[in-house]
């Protein structure tokens, strides 16, 4: 089986690579990202059979090598979705291995094992063990491929970790076995001249880039591997001014395999590295016309969305540099909406929400790591100082008192990661609808009545940001040091009407009507500022998710010994599983509304926050498609 990386990943990498030498760009991302999103791409873009397929297949084959050749087909990173059914397989693949003493497959089921823990269960700690493992499997079966796939792999662990100097160590071992193997592959080397270009070691970039070529032509490796080796080492002679004839002849290298190319019928991603190159050679009309092919096609599930992404930010690249900032403005908008697009599918895909788990669990691993350090230090004190039963209590006590800070760190920084992840979406829409209305009258391309109308728009995201961020200010206060309210008797009614006359416009551009229902003679002794926020946040809620047409109703009842108010709306209710983690900042996802709108899902935080401090409680009613009512209960 050959280990040769996938055409999308030779994709990702390439164009990743053309944008990582654009200061622009760096400013948006890291290295980390572009390893990353190299291993996505190819989980995202390739279609393979199912796991249920695999799993059936692999069960009605009729013998121990047909069970082997089916298992290890396909590569772990497509299934990372059912990582925990997939883990006994490759188990159980490992033991036939053994059985029949198969010392290739043998290491493919713990290589494979070792995968589906680092993507799949995003479990660096673990993967890192059975990495291991595979090497000695390697290193048994005497592969010098597989060896180097150990080591590259590796090395990606490492540079997460933030470990360089062992990541580069692993790195170089990584190509020097790659070097020896029949069929090498190019990741390795591309990833290593990266990180060098990235830490200004650019003798060795050079070095490294040499190096790949001369396996690539050694190897007689496909255009398209070529044509990447070529350019990656014409982009690492850049930075060395001595060099331009090495540089030029490789260039001209580059340009007559990209040239004969594409001549030929291109699929989807080749196009997409010929505009990429052209563009980047001053040719800007081929890689208009190439860019145009991917951009123009329909989105279907798999490579296309990702690949239309790129091809609408390179045509923007290119019109804003021709100076056709309406063509690059147009062609910007398409690429934050496919972009935003996927933010969002992270943000909800299982594999988004393990990361975001991960890295909570790998700051608390750190601070357990030096909780580990103290307790070493006091058994060492212990042994000389002779007094283990005295301080052996002294350590539970204290162990005891750490397990608890971790359980609250891990908490805390779940609470932060999913806030910032739905922060950094929700304020991207329209902070760069200002980034985008401002280019515009910097341009002079806006007509009095366009001006007009994005300046309306502008105001009403601006003010739904402003909301947002008092929320956000609140609620931060509450964590500080909590709410001290200031009660006073107030009128349920006013208060009622100066919020709905503040969003009258928000309701009737929904046509939805307010019915408040109190009287003036309704009083209750709370916080006033407490209260307001609480009324504005529950209306802001109802506006979000009733239909256009419905009305939102406010109620008030009392009772012997407490009183009740109820916002009421007819929209599109929750499910009883939604309602429970409705005031759990952690386990909160945000939801859009009837006309898309957005929000952080702070509000509903806040308001039962509030609600509490004032010495009330909030119950929650709710079906799917009839409404929703929020009951405040107040004691009298």
């Amino acid at each position: 089986m050959k280990y040769r990386m996938s055409f999308k990943e030779v994709v990702a990498l390439y164009y990743i690579c053309w944008l990582l030498s654009t200061k622009a760009f760096m400013k948006k991302t890291g290295l980390l990202f572009i390893l990353f999103l190299c291993v996505r791409f190819d989980i995202l873009s390739q279609t393979s059979p199912s796991f249920d397929e695999l799993a059936a297949a692999f069960k009605q084959a009729n013998s121990d090598t047909a069970k082997l050749r089916i298992l290890f087909s396909e590569k772990p990173t497509k299934y990372t979705d059912r990582a925990d059914e997939l883990l006994p397989l490759y188990k159980e693949g490992y033991q036939l291995a053994k059985k029949h003493n198969d010392k290739a497959n043998r290491f493919k089921a713990v290589h494979y094992t070792a995968l589906t823990y680092l993507y799949g269960k995003v479990d660096e700690s673990t993967a890192f063990q059975w990495l291991q493992k595979a090497l000695v499997e390697a290193e048994n079966a005497q592969n010098n491929l597989f060896i180097g796939w150990v080591y590259y792999a590796m090395g990606i662990i490492h540079h997460h970790q933030n470990n360089r100097p062992e990541m580069y160590k692993v790195m170089y071992t990584a190509i020097e076995y790659l070097e020896k193997a029949p069929d090498p592959v190019d990741g390795p080397f591309i990833s290593l001249s990266q990180n060098l270009e990235n830490d200004k070691r650019w003798n060795e970039q050079v070095a490294v880039n040499r190096r790949l070529v001369k396996l690539m032509e050694r190897t007689n490796a496909d255009p398209f591997t070529k044509i990447t080796a070529y350019n990656s080492l014409v982009d690492a002679l850049r930075n060395h001014p001595d060099k331009k004839k090495e540089q030029a002849l490789y260039h001209a290298k580059t340009m007559a395999l990209v040239d004969k190319i594409s001549a030929t019928n291109l699929d989807l991603d080749e196009k997409l590295i010929v505009a990429s190159i052209y563009f980047k050679n001053d040719r800007p009309n081929l890689a208009i016309k190439y860019a145009n092919e991917v951009a123009s096609l329909r989105d279907t599930v798999g490579f296309n969305l990702p690949a239309k992404g790129m091809a609408f930010e390179l045509l923007s690249e290119i019109y804003e540099k021709q100076k056709q900032y309406a063509l690059a403005l147009e062609c910007h908008k398409k690429f934050h909406a496919i972009e935003n697009e996927q933010v969002i599918q992270r943000l909800t895909d299982d594999t988004g929400k393990k990361v975001i788990q991960a890295e909570a669990e790998r700051d608390v691993a750190i601070k357990q790591k030096e909780v580990e350090k103290q307790q070493l230090f006091t058994y060492l004190a212990v042994a000389v100082a002779l007094l283990i039963l005295v301080l052996s209590g002294s350590i539970y006590h204290f162990y005891r008192k750490e397990q608890s800070r971790k359980k609250e760190l891990q908490g805390i920084n779940s609470t932060k990661d999913k806030l910032f992840a739905i922060l950094s979406h929700d304020l991207r829409s329209p902070i760069i609808g200002l980034k985008n209305y401002l280019m515009l009258v910097n341009w002079g391309e806006l007509s009095q009545e366009e001006f007009k109308e994005s300046a309306q728009s502008l105001t009403s995201q601006l003010g739904m940001v402003y909301d947002m961020l008092e929320n956000v200010l609140h609620w931060s206060v509450s964590q500080l040091g909590g709410f001290f309210p200031k009660k006073e008797l107030i009128s349920i009614h006013s208060i009622i009407e100066d919020e709905a006359r503040i969003l009258a416009q928000s309701f009737k551009n929904k046509n939805i009507n307010i019915k408040n229902l109190t009287t003036l003679e309704n009083q209750l002794s709370v916080d006033k500022n407490h209260f307001i926020i609480i009324i504005r946040n529950l209306l802001h809620n109802s506006l979000k998710f009733s239909f256009p047409g419905n009305d939102v109703l406010l109620n008030y009842t009392l009772t012997k010994n407490a009183i009740f108010i109820e916002v009421k709306d007819s929209g599109i209710g929750m499910s009883p599983e939604k309602v429970k983690s409705l005031f759990q900042l952690s386990k909160q996802t945000s939801q859009v509304g009837t006309n898309r709108e957005k929000g952080t899902g702070l509000g509903l935080v806040l308001v039962k926050e509030l609600v509490e401090a004032n010495g009330g409680n909030i119950v929650v009613t709710s079906k799917l498609n009839e409404g929703t009512t929020f009951r405040l209960e107040f004691k009298k």
